[in-house]
């Protein structure tokens, strides 16, 4: 005797899979994108910083007088010819505070150049009662060599006001 065997159950539909979310779609382009803004944001913040310590630096009263003092020395314009310009970046610091009437130090490393050469003016300075003076100003050739330092300031010599170059 044969049975005939039970029915099967129905099929059930297929269900469709959900739909795929933004970021399935579009992460091939969008990780890059994502990359690359996170590393130019912190670059220009990088950046921010930096031209805010080199304008702060630029614009005070030492470092207007070092570029002014090496400018018109006579023995470094021989050495270096005309114009005698900075580099792009000083380095130091410069700190002041209105304890005592006004106080501070600054030590400054400026790259400078010429036609026929280039140096670094080592310059360090004190405030006191609110006015700078040189504890030493001296330029420094790119070869380092000592026989070639010229100073340019003398110890206690006022550092003059000077307008923003």
């Amino acid at each position: 005797m044969s049975t005939i065997p039970p029915p099967l159950p129905p099929r059930p539909a297929s269900v469709p899979p959900p739909p795929r979310g933004w970021w399935q779609r579009n992460w091939k382009w969008a990780l890059p994108v994502t990359g690359l803004t996170f590393v130019a944001l912190v670059v220009a913040c990088i950046a921010i910083v930096l031209f805010a310590v080199r304008g702060s630096i630029t614009h005070s009263d030492v470092y207007a007088d070092a570029l002014a003092r090496a400018r018109t020395h006579p023995q470094l314009v021989a050495t270096l010819g005309t114009p005698i310009e900075p580099g792009l970046m000083p380095m130091g610091s410069i700190s002041t505070s209105s304890d005592n009437g006004g106080e501070g130090r600054a030590d400054l490393v400026i790259g400078i150049e010429g036609p026929l050469g280039e140096g670094r003016l080592i310059a360090a300075a004190d405030r006191r009662l609110g006015a700078w003076t040189w504890e030493s100003l001296l330029y420094v050739p790119g070869d380092n060599d000592p026989e070639h330092i010229i100073t340019l300031a003398e110890a206690d010599t006022p550092v003059e006001h000077h307008a923003a170059p």
